[in-house]
């Protein structure tokens, strides 16, 4: 599955759960340099209350990413050849999330 269709499944998934339709995913340009921000709301997931800490990759103007979890959302920023590396950062750290909560046990 495309990076596209995967996220676009992961925002319809969170909808149906019953989430807040005013959270969700944010796609922009940057207004201060060439680039892209992404931001996923995690409230309301069950991602919400995760912590990562920041990653960056890149040492030129041109060739740069960083993301980071930060006030239960996801924000990544990078140079404007990075949009599908910044969906597929937050794609991965989802299915690594929710495989680590479907193997920890349950209390009773």
């Amino acid at each position: 599955m495309e990076v596209l269709e995967r996220i676009q499944a992961w925002h319809k998934a969170q909808c149906e759960r019953g989430r807040d339709p005013s959270l969700g995913v944010k796609i922009e340009t940057l207004k201060d340099a060439p680039g892209w921000s992404v931001r996923i709301d995690l409230a309301g997931t069950p991602l919400s209350g995760l912590t990562l800490a920041p990653y960056k990759e890149g040492v030129t103007g041109r060739d740069w990413l960083a993301y980071r979890v930060k006030d239960d959302r996801f924000e990544g920023i990078g140079d404007p050849t990075k949009l599908q590396s910044l969906l597929f950062a937050f794609l991965e750290l989802a299915d690594r999330t929710m495989q680590d909560l479907s193997r920890k046990p349950r209390d009773r």
